[in-house]
């Protein structure tokens, strides 16, 4: 009976510490709005410029974008060849937007956001309408920086 006491007080002080250890919930979210909202409001512009090395920029070394086609691009690098790839001599973003419908912390801690982008792009004299829903997975690295693990294009 003497030793449950210490052991118990020893318990709670431990979940105490964990817990205060990791950031509430709503910090974590606080702490990546930023670089989400960041990253959504430079994509159009960057589409704009023909920019593949800023869209890439927010996806995690490893991170896997996959295409409206179930293609994925695996890596940073890739991400930004593939970007540059499409974005041609003939290719012009002519209008676009990306919303935002929902975010949500998950375990890991990951971040899971949805929306859907709608925007009109030229290429070779032809106009072309594209419009899908998203899924972008957020994870912090090694260093604390929010960055994109997953993004699925719909």
């Amino acid at each position: 009976m003497k030793l449950v006491l210490p052991i118990m007080l020893a318990a709670g002080i431990l979940a105490r510490a964990a817990t205060a250890a990791e950031p509430a919930q709503e910090d974590l979210l606080a702490a990546a709005r930023p670089t989400i909202e960041a990253a959504n409001a430079d994509w159009v512009p960057a589409m704009k410029r023909k920019d593949a090395k800023a869209i890439a920029s927010f996806y995690a070394a490893d991170g896997v974008l996959v295409a409206p086609n179930g293609h994925a691009i695996q890596g940073r690098e890739a991400v930004e060849k593939s970007y540059a790839d499409s974005m041609t001599a003939d290719f012009r973003f002519l209008r676009g937007s990306l919303v935002q419908e929902g975010v949500v912390l998950a375990p890991g801690p990951m971040i899971y956001e949805w929306g859907h982008a709608d925007f009109d792009v030229e290429r070779g004299g032809k106009t072309a309408h594209r419009s899908g829903n998203y899924l972008t997975v957020w994870k912090r690295d090694a260093s604390g920086a929010w960055r994109i693990s997953r993004n699925l294009a719909m």
